[in-house]
């Protein structure tokens, strides 16, 4: 689909998720075990036929440039057929960064004319759900769109999306970001379709404004004035912004029949912690309603969990409702509930790790951390015999010395 050139914002790094953003954007994110998050739009776009994609990064973009390489394990080679990373390069300043998503774009106006594209289509990369993307497309140019938005509908409303009324003929009648009260059930995608000479003259005069946001500045000040429309989305779709919704993205995969059997999501399985040359999983313990992968061995207990590439769960160790990220040691005789533990890690023996405390919050992050989940940082070392309570923070850096950890704690 040469009309067509791709734009991924892929670029941010997402507070809301603590230290597992510490040193990877979001988007770099392992999700079901074996996946990261942008290889969701990654996927949908290569199905979709659209050949030429930028992936606009900022944080720490060398885990993206990775895991995207070259980008043929989205088939993204070739004379017609190509992805690029677009880091920000017009100064040496942090002030130089991009300044929000439409800053983002306008700094690669140049890389979208070298294309000479009919339509811009532009996905987060922080969103996981399957789509063709041909549909969305034949529907703005059948309605001889400037510009269309897709959307999902989610009857539980909240302040954190952005919201759109679709009137009659699928024409956007009001858009609120992030409103108090949600005028519909309708939550946008961050998935929009621009007509291209459009989307540049839209670009070249929010650069003179002082916020730079598709959601926030861009789609509420052209609904009056162009043709907007309101595209409907079916199926699966999750936004994992927040701890709780990571995680409970996650726990779809296992608790709720969400399947990826038909999505053929593709993914660099040439990465260290993918799951090419690795062994096949060995289980001399007892696992229940679980994604065990590659490489892993368990003599221990497994329940409600996921466990990416070459975790080992030792002898007489339970691990319950976690998500344990690649090469992750659990030692013998550990308790392990409700816990996210990012790379390389090493939990000792005999620890007890969440199951107490459930009710205090995190007193640094009481926000984002109330549902007693326990999150450690990449390469955690958890020493024998130690007692963490829920709602606790680990980060990469800190370095555990008490043999309890209280409830709510954070250590840095």
């Amino acid at each position: 689909m040469s009309s067509v050139l791709a734009m991924v914002l892929a670029g941010g790094r997402v507070d809301e998720l603590l230290c597992l953003t510490e040193h990877r954007p979001k988007s770099a994110l392992p999700v079901f075990a074996t996946y990261r998050i942008i290889d969701f739009v990654l996927s949908n776009l290569m199905h979709s036929g659209i050949n030429n994609v930028g992936v606009l990064s900022q944080y720490r973009p060398y885990a993206l440039v990775r895991h995207i390489g070259t980008g043929e394990h989205w088939d993204f080679v070739g004379r017609s057929r190509n992805i690029r990373m677009l880091p920000p390069y017009r100064g040496f300043k942090a002030s130089d960064w991009y300044k929000g998503t439409a800053d983002a774009v306008y700094q690669n106006i140049s890389y979208i004319e070298g294309f000479k594209p009919q339509y811009v289509l532009i996905a987060s990369a922080d969103h996981i759900y399957r789509m063709d993307y041909r549909p969305f497309i034949k529907f703005h140019i059948e309605n001889n769109a400037d510009a269309t938005i897709s959307f999902t509908r989610r009857k539980s409303r909240s302040s954190r999306f952005g919201y759109g009324v679709i009137g009659r003929g699928g024409r956007l009648r009001n858009y609120q970001e992030k409103p108090s009260k949600p005028p519909s059930d309708w939550v946008s995608m961050t998935l929009y379709l621009f007509n291209c000479d459009f989307l540049i003259d839209v670009l070249n005069r929010n650069a003179k404004e002082e916020s730079h946001e598709f959601g926030r500045d861009i789609i509420p000040n052209i609904i009056s004035t162009a043709r907007v429309f309101g595209y409907k989305h079916e199926g699966y779709w999750a936004y994992a912004r927040t701890v709780d919704s990571y995680y409970n993205t996650n726990m779809d995969m296992i608790n709720s029949g969400t399947t990826l059997k038909d999505w053929q999501i593709r993914t660099n399985l040439l990465e260290r912690s993918a799951r090419a040359d690795r062994l096949p999983a060995y289980i001399n313990g007892d696992v229940v309603n679980s994604v065990v992968s590659e490489g892993c061995i368990v003599e221990g207990k497994v329940r409600n969990s996921i466990l990416s590439p070459g975790v080992i769960v030792q002898d007489n160790a339970e691990v319950v409702d976690s998500i344990i990220f690649h090469d992750t040691v659990i030692g013998k005789n550990t308790m392990m509930q409700k816990v996210i533990c990012d790379k390389d890690s090493r939990i000792g023996e005999g620890c007890s790790i969440g199951g107490f405390g459930k009710q205090t919050v995190s007193r640094e992050f009481g926000d984002l951390l109330h549902s007693g989940i326990i999150l450690f940082g990449r390469n955690t070392v958890v020493p024998d015999k130690t007692r963490i309570g829920a709602n606790t923070t680990v980060y990469s850096s800190a370095r555990i010395s008490a043999r309890c950890v209280d409830p709510g704690s954070t250590l840095r």
